[in-house]
């Protein structure tokens, strides 16, 4: 049984462990996503300083992944043909543990997003994610997302682009 939480400020090393892990995985699979430029530890000491960063544990406390969920949409956004524009519920930075990968963690990452989503009354989730990362992808999309475009973030080492999905709620 796992348990999704606020984030503490004694988990970020832990957290910041688990995303090395997680990266070098993804490099491993060739999936270039996520380097030494992005994303970094500030980037999830920052999410937990504002209250943004969940993580899912274990009944022994271990943490299993965790991801920042908060309004915030890239400016790249903006153009995309949204079927519900404005205010949206954001996914970012997900990670999970490479040894506790297929566990459903990321999955219940999304339904714990889509339930906050819909207690703050807002009508959609948006998110995106590197097109050679073909696993995410593929949870995203059982997950009932579909795809509205494509944007491409100033990241070096990564020609291809980020594809851009919606679920509306």
């Amino acid at each position: 049984m796992t348990v999704i939480r606020l984030a503490r400020p004694e988990d970020v090393d832990a957290v910041w462990a688990l995303v090395q892990r997680a990266a070098a995985h993804m490099q491993a699979l060739g999936n270039p996503q996520w380097g030494e430029d992005y994303p970094t530890r500030a980037h999830y000491a920052a999410d937990q300083a504002r209250g943004e960063l969940y993580v899912s544990v274990d009944e022994d406390g271990t943490i299993l992944g965790a991801v920042c969920l908060n309004q915030e949409q890239a400016p790249e956004y903006a153009p995309l043909p949204w079927a519900v524009p404005g205010p949206a519920m954001v996914l970012h930075r997900l990670a999970v543990d490479p040894a506790a990968q297929r566990r459903g963690v990321g999955r219940s990452f999304f339904q714990f997003g889509e339930a906050m989503a819909r207690r703050l009354g807002l009508p959609v989730f948006h998110l995106d994610t590197y097109a050679r990362n073909d696993r995410m992808q593929a949870l995203i999309r059982s997950q009932g997302f579909t795809q509205v475009g494509t944007v491409h973030f100033d990241r070096e080492g990564r020609p291809d682009g980020f594809p851009c999905f919606e679920k509306v709620l």
